[in-house]
């Protein structure tokens, strides 16, 4: 009888922990900007670097945020910081080995990321899910590597030819960068290139023909 009390005991306190545990999860995401029909949260993680969450809505086609990220020599002028993204390798139609550089204000020092990059479609609806593979090329010397990044993009139609866009992601950005500034600018980065992504995004160059559109 003690031995069957015991482990309802336990029962209870492992189904009370699990609740708490989950509404923790449910509640960690703070807002942290929110202007311009954009919003930035955060989430607090082990390692002290947050994760961050942003969404959008943008007039254009989910595929379009496909063909703007393919246009490499346009990320400068929407990806905030961004110096150069460079394609290492091109592995097949949705899955691409990325190397992308930022300016970082002195004294902080550059820094560069390598991501694995893999596109799935479902229906309209668009998931870039970005993986670290810092090991993937020797560190640059003037450039610190960040670390243990990972990132997904959506798009996701509405209406009205509105599309969902979010991005959720974090890592390590390496060096000796303070976890408060690096939070900081985390937030202001994803916000101010969300900004830009909304003025870039609905460019025609960038929507899908038609029956590029119902082949996915």
């Amino acid at each position: 009888m003690q031995c069957s009390t015991s482990k309802t005991v336990a029962y209870l306190i492992f189904s009370m922990c699990s609740i708490l545990s989950n509404q923790t999860y449910a509640e960690a995401w703070s807002l942290k900007k929110q202007k311009h029909n954009v919003s930035v949260y955060s989430q607090k993680t082990e390692s002290g670097y947050d994760q961050v969450l942003a969404k959008t809505q943008v007039q254009a086609h989910p595929l379009a945020l496909v063909a703007l990220l393919d246009d490499i020599e346009a990320c400068p002028k929407w990806i905030h910081n961004c110096i150069e993204v460079s394609i290492l390798e091109k592995v097949s139609a949705t899955e691409s080995l990325v190397n992308t550089f930022f300016d970082a204000p002195w004294p902080v020092r550059d820094r560069d990321i390598v991501t694995y990059s893999t596109t799935s479609f479902i229906n309209d609806s668009v998931t870039i899910e970005l993986t670290d593979k810092n090991q993937a090329i020797p560190e640059h010397t003037k450039f610190v590597r960040m670390k243990k990044m990972h990132g997904i993009w959506k798009a996701t139609p509405i209406s009205n030819g509105m599309t969902e866009v979010s991005y959720q992601g974090g890592g390590d950005p390496g060096g000796k960068l303070p976890t408060f500034l690096a939070n900081r600018e985390l937030v202001n980065s994803l916000y101010n290139t969300l900004l830009s992504l909304k003025e870039i995004m609905p460019l025609e160059k960038y929507q899908p023909k038609r029956a590029e559109s119902s082949s996915h």
